[in-house]
């Protein structure tokens, strides 16, 4: 955790234990690893050809520590080179154990 610190003020992708990929401005956390993103959006990319990804704009969002699999500062240069709507990739599988 106490890596974030790093992160503060910049722009992170974040990965739920859900699958789901969200990306903000980290504007703080605690010890338990809660964090909260402004002008977070979720991206949502489809494996298939015909349907087009998703951006959805969430604003400020507040993440649970359980909910997140993991922290990665946005490489702004490399990111402004990809095409996010026309990405595709395969759908990721959730992290969570079945109880």
């Amino acid at each position: 955790m106490s890596d974030l610190k790093d992160f503060l003020e910049k722009r992170v992708r974040v990965i739920s234990t859900d699958a789901r990929l969200f990306e903000g401005i980290l504007q703080g956390y605690d010890k338990s690893t809660n964090i909260v993103l402004s002008d977070c959006i979720e991206r949502i990319i489809y494996s298939e050809a015909n349907e087009p990804n998703q951006e959805i704009e969430m604003g400020l969002y507040l993440m649970r520590g359980g909910n997140i699999v993991c922290v990665g500062e946005v490489d702004e240069e490399q990111d402004d080179e990809l095409d996010w709507i026309n990405i595709k990739g395969d759908t990721l599988k959730g992290t969570k154990n079945p109880l």
